[in-house]
Parts: C-alpha cells; structure tokens; sequence
C-alpha cells in the first residue's frame, strides 16, 4: 500500500503540478465564486479546463467522503511536502511532534487565514489580490521556483519547515484546505471505521496518524484527515492492531 501511495503521490507532483501546471487554488475558488454571485463571467472556466474539472471533482467528493480525497491525494504542493517529509525522515531529520492540545488550536489559523483572503476579495479591494501569495502553490509548482527571491524564499522555508512537521502548511495555514473543511463537513460516507476498542483502551491509530487528527478518544476528525489510510492499514494489521491480536490468540 506505501509503495502504490508513493508512486501515486510522485504522479501527482511530476505530472499533475509540474507538467500539466493543475494546482488548484484559493485563486481558482474565489474566481468562480465571484463569477456565480458578482456575475463576472463563465469565460475563466474554460481558461484551465484541468483545473476546473478537478474543482468539480473536488466538489463532488467532499460531497461523498469529505475534504481528504483532494488534500491527501490531488493536491500536488500537499504531496511534495508529503514527499519530502518521508525522505526526511529516512535520514533520521528529528520531527517535531506537537502535543494534541497544541495541534487542535493551530487548526484555526487556516480558517482565520480563509476570512482574511475571502472577505477584502470580495470588497474588491485592490491589495486583496497580494494575500493570495499566502499559498506558495504558484511559485512551487506552476512556477517551478521560477520567481523572484521573497516568493521563492518563502515557499522553500514551508518545505523546509514540512521537512520537521508533516503537512505543516496543509495542516494549520492553507486557506484552499480551510474552505474544503468548511463545506465537506457533511458528507454522506466515511470510509474509515472505528472499532469500540479505539482510543480505549487501543491508540494504535491514534500514534500512527501523520497529521494528529485522531484525538485521544480514538475519534476521527474528518475536517482535519487527509484520508492517507495510514491509520486503515494498522486497523486491518492482524499483528499490530491489539484487539485482532487478542482475537488471533483467543482463536
């Protein structure tokens, strides 16, 4: 399963992000808003008909199982820093693992974050346009770091700073992951079960989760889960997860 995750991922940078230029944004989402409610116009959705049809994709899967489907798989900036987080710690780079009281509060910041892009956008407010450059998407994937220094600067300290924290920029600053949160908070399916034994007395899942959205009483916060299935393989683990272990010996 980690191998066909990876190579999965590495697809979605080298192709989808660097070659085909398909990063959705929080650019992309605040034009088609304003084209539905200002009337702008529908002629900028046919000016990246790949980005468009992954908004619509995107849409239609938070529908059905929520914000991860894009975040932990679509989304070419989210699988670089993923990337570079697992190469990282294969050269034993020290992670800093933040507790979940911690965690839980940075969430907001990319809702706060979100208010602060949607809102002067929407005022037409002429500098409304430079707090877009919060999302380094455009410097490091349709831009291949193409750009001046301070653009360049910031996004290689995100990844250098993801190279410590996994997901740091997905996690706790992107406004686009903030959005996806917001409207896919109802959705018709979850893929991930849980047992009664989860988060008591077992927190298997809970440790393996890569980005904390598992709370200590073994609930999932879909609003904060990228779907990577990490936490899917250890439940399924005949030899890892504890109640299937007291199940194997009790057989």
């Amino acid at each position: 399963y980690f191998l066909l995750r990876h190579f999965f991922l590495l697809i979605i940078v080298f192709w989808l992000g660097w070659y085909a230029s398909a990063q959705l944004s929080i650019v992309n989402v605040i034009n088609y808003l304003q084209a539905l409610f200002q009337g702008k116009g529908f002629q900028q959705f046919l000016y990246e008909p790949l980005i468009f049809i992954i908004f619509l994709y995107t849409l239609l899967s938070l529908i059905i199982l929520g914000r991860g489907v894009f975040c932990g798989w679509l989304c070419p900036f989210g699988a670089l820093q993923e990337i570079l987080f697992k190469i990282a710690k294969k050269i034993n780079l020290p992670e800093i693992k933040l507790s979940f009281f911690i965690n839980e509060r940075l969430w907001m910041i990319k809702y706060l974050t979100l208010f602060l892009l949607i809102v002067p956008a929407f005022l037409n407010l002429s500098w409304s346009y430079q707090l877009l450059e919060i999302e380094p998407f455009k410097t490091a994937i349709t831009s291949h770091f193409q750009r001046s220094i301070p653009y360049t600067f910031y996004a290689l300290i995100i990844l250098v700073i993801g190279l410590f924290s996994e997901r740091f920029f997905c996690r706790f600053i992107c406004p686009l992951g903030a959005f996806l949160a917001f409207i896919g908070k109802i959705h018709l399916f979850n893929i991930i079960p849980r047992r009664i034994e989860c988060g008591n007395p077992c927190h298997l899942c809970e440790k393996s989760c890569p980005v904390q959205a598992i709370s200590e009483e073994g609930k999932i916060n879909m609003n904060e889960c990228f779907q990577c299935l990490d936490c899917l393989v250890d439940y399924q683990d005949t030899k890892k997860c504890p109640p299937l272990v007291l199940k194997s010996k009790s057989i």
